[in-house]
């Protein structure tokens, strides 16, 4: 029988990890800044017409509970800073190697750059995964509202600030590793049509800014941002996503 994309679930938890995932459609949709924001980087222009496949992305972050069982069933060492937190709250102290070590582990990967930014900005770029006004912050984990312990929140905390496509904290709480490697002009590259992931650098890409950032520019969902994939800081976690099959 063939395969349509009437057979494709809208929402799927995956059996490994127990990650809950939502469909989200893909097609083309606006990528990146215009001149028109005033707090937008260079890296984020110009705007432009992107297109992706249609994909799953995680609802909320991977938690230090389901992190805890991948580090137990594979003996992996990802040091100690992640068992800081409470089962229910997203892991940090997470480099990209670790994520795209757990990722493997539980059948998934970790979201495209694109991707990301669909998820979070929804086909219209909208400036925070909510819409286009801050609202003084206040439906996100940051620096002037942080979790209860004075960093995160629960992975399913600030529901307020939920995404079109239904993914929670996509802005605040923890930075998210994304799979791209970091190239700050790819955007001019992208507008020309070609889509393909950036191949050389060191760096991977980090979006969504975090409970210790206090600049609301950090949590456009245009923001865009890099580090080695070695590290493990205070505030880098991650999300899984998924490839639809047909």
């Amino acid at each position: 029988m063939d395969t349509d994309d009437s057979d494709i679930p809208l929402y799927k938890v995956n059996p490994k990890d127990g990650s809950e995932l939502v469909l989200v459609p893909g097609g083309w949709f606006w990528m990146g800044s215009g001149d028109e924001d005033p707090e937008a980087y260079e890296n984020e222009k110009p705007r432009h017409l992107h297109y992706v496949p249609p994909f799953y992305m995680g609802i909320a972050c991977v938690t230090v509970a389901q992190f805890r069982r991948f580090a137990q069933e594979t003996n992996y060492d990802a040091g100690s800073g992640w068992q800081k937190d409470s089962e229910e709250h997203p892991v940090r102290f997470v480099s990209w190697d670790d994520a795209t070590a757990y990722c493997a582990w539980a059948g998934l990967r970790l979201p495209s750059e694109a991707e990301w930014e669909l998820a979070a900005r929804c086909y219209g770029a909208l400036k925070y995964p909510w819409g286009n006004d801050w609202e003084n912050g206040r439906r996100v984990c940051w620096s002037w509202q942080k979790g209860p312990k004075g960093s995160t929140a629960p992975e399913f905390g600030h529901p307020e600030g939920v995404s079109h496509f239904g993914s929670f904290q996509q802005s605040g709480n923890l930075w998210e590793w994304c799979a791209d490697t970091w190239d700050a002009g790819v955007y001019a590259r992208y507008a020309q049509g070609d889509f393909s992931a950036p191949s050389h650098g060191g760096s991977r890409v980090l979006r969504g800014g975090s409970w210790r950032n206090d600049l609301p520019r950090n949590f456009r969902g245009g923001y865009r941002y890099d580090n080695p994939p070695d590290s493990r800081y205070v505030n880098f976690g991650f999300r899984a996503a998924g490839t639809v099959t047909f």
